[in-house]
């Protein structure tokens, strides 16, 4: 019995069915294999297509840094310098003294100027003056009102002198002008030979410079230009001018490479901006000192992403979608009524079971009275996830050594300019942090001789306008002979009694705690212990009160923060943490312990090495707080880690681009075969289970395509099918009686 002669029936299904196809199976297998082979080109060119940098913008950097590390430097001792004349001459505003003892007190105070001398405004005659002479030429003291002047550099005899002013109140002639004089120093640190560091000001002439001279016209040239840039770069907002260049190489090879960066803070609003200095940092390069490890790795991982790619697409073609092809047209076969050939298609998954499925729904059609098909086994079958898995392990494969790569950093070779630049950027932190622990002392020194005779209200006026004025103090505080506080501004002192008291200088006041406190503390009254030592140490312990101020936690971390030299710390001569730029355990040991070598080398001068056993590579350095001062007697460094992979290195640049494209390959197989997934594994896998329960009997459950494509198209097909198997089995019922009567 065939049911070819049966009447063709109109059915939305039976329309629908001729309708096209869109979306399905197809497009995310041609969207995978566009995408892979984008990804196969990036590689070629971003990775395959890198090549060794004669000047590693990791050296060009190194010398920005340091440029920009001195410019931090000058123009904090800039500023300082002005506010501790100026607080110093404001406190004769209500006590008028005598030109010479404002002098001498000052002298006492502070041992950072050449040369003080003090001015009547209009006349300029003078009052008083200490040290050598200031040079005045350039100042027009008849426009000098009631207001100091900004700082400005004046050429002398001895040299360039930076002239800091403040107005101060004197006994017999009133409101006069107080001049201090020095020349423009850069921080006291310690440069390779090769290097140069000078400070310019706007006309170009060289102030102050360290390191090796330079006499050759290209060097003296290529400053030029940095200097020149820097003139005229105009900084983004919240930031200064800084930058590198590299000059041209000689006949050798060997090419000079510098780094500036502009005297002027990010809002420009500040006393060195008018100045219009410059910092510029150069050092020769001899050779290439880039390297690649691979360097044919990107071409290498092109081509096999490109096989990988036309391997793919193949498979998916040839292993899902010319079998659901073929089911659909099966499928649509069996609602056309053509049911002389059997449905021959895949044998496994659920394509195999769907197969299966028509096979028996073709012989039910042909034979009304054929029972249903037995239920199929409740088991769980890869199916489709099978073949998608296995592309995604292929995709894997590719990709796995390339994400591998960015911690690889063994061989990756750094230059012997980037470590030097690291070892000598940490000795301008600890400069940057002895010069403020000393400036501190000093700001005590100063503040003492006014204390000492002051009633407790009017000391802790004192204390509290000092704290207004620094952001370096939590506290300040006056401890009387036996330790009791007698006057105090800010936080609760850490001690009081008669353990508060000890020597004058920078010390220590706990060795164990949440957080270090470290504090500052002079006499109130002057002796002749008090004052020995350039800087105002004095191993002596004070008799009568002492003036105590400690300093903040978060100021000496903001000292260790500077951009490009990784985790800073600073400890103590047990090793012992005391600051860092970054989360830290007070008192706690070195996170990184390989640093303990490297400070061991640091005794005296500082010290930088690359060191790549006990973890990830890194360039370690460490200084020690030198000078003098009684800073340099505790015995504190500060130590840096740079990681090397944070180097921007030719090698570092490939790792991190072959990593990307790692990264754009797993995002690009995910994307397409969780798409086949979702829109196509699932869907079909559903399909399945009710073409199975369709062959077993089940006429009653109405098959829904869920998407229009080629499973919504098999699913159309079936539900026309089960109309189709309900129709035959009502006439075989119709066609019964008649033939029995």
């Amino acid at each position: 019995m065939s049911t070819a002669t049966n009447p063709p029936r109109q059915h939305r299904y039976r329309r629908r069915a001729d309708m096209p196809l869109l979306g399905g199976i197809r497009p995310p297998i041609a969207l995978l294999l566009i995408l892979l082979l984008a990804v196969a080109a990036i590689t070629a060119l971003a990775v395959g297509g890198l090549r060794v940098d004669d000047t590693p913008q990791a050296v060009r950097e190194s010398h920005q840094y340091a440029a920009e590390d001195t410019a931090a430097s000058l123009r904090a001792g800039l500023h300082e310098s002005a506010t501790d004349l100026r607080r110093a001459a404001a406190r004769y505003d209500n006590a008028p003294a005598e030109p010479a003892a404002v002098l001498t007190a000052l002298g006492q105070a502070y041992q950072k100027w050449r040369g003080t001398v003090i001015v009547l405004p209009g006349t300029g005659r003078l009052l008083a003056a200490r040290g050598e002479t200031v040079p005045l030429a350039g100042l027009d003291l008849g426009k000098v009102t009631d207001t100091a002047p900004a700082p400005l550099l004046e050429p002398s005899a001895a040299g360039t002198r930076l002239l800091t002013f403040a107005m101060v109140t004197t006994k017999a002639d009133g409101r006069a002008l107080l001049v201090a004089s020095d020349n423009l120093r850069l921080p006291g640190i310690a440069t390779r030979k090769e290097q140069t560091i000078q400070v310019l000001d706007g006309a170009g002439t060289v102030l102050d410079s360290t390191g090796a001279g330079l006499t050759a016209d290209p060097d003296k040239r290529l400053v030029a230009t940095a200097r020149e840039r820097a003139a005229r770069e105009r900084p983004a907002p919240g930031e200064t001018v800084s930058g590198s260049l590299a000059g041209t190489p000689d006949d050798k090879g060997v090419r000079r490479v510098a780094g500036y960066a502009a005297v002027a803070s990010p809002d420009g609003h500040d006393l060195a901006t008018p100045l219009g200095l410059t910092v510029v940092s150069t050092s020769t390069i001899d050779g290439k000192p880039g390297s690649l490890r691979h360097p044919m790795l990107g071409l290498a991982a092109a081509g096999a992403l490109l096989l990988v790619a036309l391997l793919l697409a193949w498979f998916l073609h040839r292993k899902l979608q010319r079998p659901l092809l073929r089911l659909f047209l099966d499928a649509r076969r069996l609602t056309r009524g053509e049911l002389d050939r059997p449905v021959r298609g895949p044998k496994r998954g659920e394509a195999g079971r769907i197969t299966r499925a028509l096979e028996e729904l073709r012989l039910q059609l042909l034979d009304p009275a054929r029972p249903p098909a037995a239920p199929a086994p409740a088991r769980r079958r890869p199916g489709i996830a099978l073949p998608l898995a296995l592309c995604a392990v292929v995709i894997l494969g590719w990709s796995g050594p390339l994400l591998f790569l960015g911690g690889a950093d063994e061989g990756v070779l750094v230059p012997t300019q980037v470590v030097a630049g690291q070892r000598d950027r940490t000795d301008t932190a600890a400069d940057r942090v002895r010069q403020a622990l000393n400036e501190g002392y000093a700001d005590l020194r100063s503040l003492a001789p006014a204390l000492a005779d002051s009633s407790v209200g009017k000391a802790e006026t004192l204390l509290r306008a000092t704290l207004t004025e620094h952001d370096r103090y939590r506290s300040l505080y006056v401890l009387g002979a036996d330790g009791t506080l007698l006057a105090r501004a800010g936080e609760t002192p850490h001690r009081t009694g008669p353990d508060a008291l000890g020597p004058n200088g920078v010390l220590l006041l706990n060795t164990s705690g949440k957080e270090p406190r470290i504090a500052a503390r002079t006499a109130l009254t002057t002796t002749p212990g008090d004052q020995a030592g350039p800087d105002g140490d004095d191993p002596a312990t004070p008799k009568g009160p002492v003036l105590v101020g400690e300093f903040k936690t978060d100021f000496l971390g903001a000292l260790l923060t500077r951009p490009g030299l990784g985790r800073v710390w600073l400890v103590d001569d047990r090793q012992h943490v005391l600051a860092a730029n970054e989360g830290y355990s007070s008192f706690g040991d070195l996170p990184d312990g390989r640093a303990r070598a490297v400070l061991a080398d640091a005794k005296k001068d500082a010290a930088a090495d690359v060191v790549r056993d006990g973890g990830d590579p890194a360039v370690l350095a460490a200084a020690p707080l030198g000078g003098n001062g009684t800073v340099a007697k505790l015995g504190w460094s500060v130590v840096t880690v740079q990681p090397v992979a944070w180097l921007h290195l030719d090698q570092n640049r490939a790792d991190r681009r072959a990593v990307l494209a790692g990264m754009l390959g797993l995002a690009a197989a995910t994307l397409c075969l969780g798409w086949l997934f979702i829109a196509v594994g699932l869907p079909l896998r559903r399909l399945a289970a009710s073409a199975e329960a369709l062959a077993a009997g089940d006429r009653r459950t109405v098959l829904y395509p869920v998407h229009h494509d080629e499973v919504g198209a098999v699913a159309r097909s079936l539900e026309l099918i089960r109309q189709d198997l309900g129709a035959v089995r009502d006439r075989a019922a119709r066609r019964a009686p008649a033939t029995h009567g």
